[in-house]
């Protein structure tokens, strides 16, 4: 368990973390550094969230400034840190999801699933999807995200979450499993299919996402799973409805009703200015993300017309293997880009025209043999 600090002790490391990430000319573009001006620290660096968190601005940051190459180099430790630290998360929030341009301090529409029967099976043939999938993330109301949980706090939203997923009736029936009662042999099975979440990420590791592993961590899944329910893997709560083909207005209605039936019990933490709130400021608004794997062989070795493409269908590209891999025998993931600003559907929907925007154009190639 973490000592507490002394605010003179947060001060000093804040100075010497600041005066590390700043003096670094190799890994210099996170928004941490961009956005972590003298002004700011010094507004901040004894400053600290409502009891009985009592959040500081290193519980904030550590991870940002012990690894430069982050790219973001923040967690909120609470959903009031979103507030009280607001002169350093509001620019790395409007920057990194494209609102630096937006003056309005509403950036995250209410939530909207609209008409389910719009988002439809991209490609019944299965002759490119393997499978697709939607996550989405969600806190309880009331508890401090990982940089700040206790262990008892942990286990308690265990319980929760538990109760509230063994509740779920028809396809979304199932089961929960508490990490420490899976094998180590069945945990590195269950990863390698991306039904189940680990540790190792070691800018997670340094913000605190694996204190008292692997108490209060565990996994609510029905016999397909198509419906699951990742508990304290990075928010409290990860929501994933999937199906290993690309009906994503299957997946896309399943995740509805689940959610749906979860809200029941369960109260979440949203943010009048951000919407849904989670740990990392990228994941923030809708906290959706819904992507396909997906088989595009000849489109993928055009890397500048596919590059192009994803640019301006507002998708992201990567490997199978997740952020920073590489595509594979032209397998590769493609998501929506953005998280906030839009409605849910919005997101889905647009994700849906990518898709076969891209479909599209690898069997033009197809037909013109491969060449563009």
């Amino acid at each position: 368990m973490r000592s507490k600090k002394t605010p003179e002790e947060v001060a000093e490391l804040l100075e010497d973390g600041f005066k590390s990430l700043t003096e670094d000319e190799e890994y210099n573009n996170s928004l941490l550094r961009k956005y972590l001006r003298r002004e700011v620290l010094d507004v901040y660096s004894m400053t600290t969230t409502s009891p009985p968190t009592e959040a500081n601005l290193y519980d904030c940051i550590q991870s940002g400034i012990t690894h430069h190459s982050s790219s973001c180099g923040v967690y909120a430790a609470d959903a009031e840190s979103y507030d009280v630290f607001n002169k350093l998360f509001d620019p790395i929030i409007r920057d990194y999801h494209g609102q630096l341009e937006n003056d309005s301090d509403l950036l995250q529409k209410d939530t909207d699933w609209d008409n389910v029967e719009e988002i439809e099976n991209l490609d019944p043939e299965r002759k490119h999807i393997l499978s697709a999938r939607i996550r989405i993330a969600r806190n309880l109301e009331g508890y401090p995200y990982f940089p700040k949980l206790r262990e008892k706090q942990y286990v308690e939203i265990e319980e929760k979450v538990r109760s509230a997923a063994e509740g779920l009736d028809g396809e979304h029936t199932g089961s929960y499993y508490t990490m420490a009662d899976i094998e180590p042999e069945i945990q590195h099975e269950m990863v390698s299919r991306h039904i189940l979440f680990k540790c190792g990420d070691e800018f997670l590791s340094t913000a605190g996402c694996y204190r008292f592993w692997p108490t209060g961590r565990g996994i609510f899944h029905n016999p397909a799973e198509t419906c699951l329910i990742w508990v304290n893997a990075e928010d409290h709560l990860r929501i994933i409805s999937m199906a290993k083909c690309g009906d994503l207005g299957d997946v896309y209605n399943r995740l509805v009703t689940g959610l749906t039936e979860l809200e029941r019990s369960l109260q979440f933490a949203r943010h009048p200015r951000y919407g849904n709130l989670t740990a990392c400021p990228t994941n923030l608004g809708t906290t959706l993300r819904a992507w396909v794997h997906i088989r595009l062989p000849l489109l993928s070795q055009q890397e500048d017309k596919l590059k192009a493409m994803a640019e301006e269908l507002n998708v992201q590209i990567r490997g199978t293997g997740g952020e920073n891999t590489q595509i594979e025998d032209g397998i590769m993931d493609i998501s929506n880009k953005r998280r906030l600003g839009f409605t849910e559907f919005e997101l889905v929907k647009s994700l849906q025209e990518g898709i076969v925007a891209l479909i599209a154009a690898e069997e033009e190639l197809e037909a013109c043999g491969g060449e563009d």
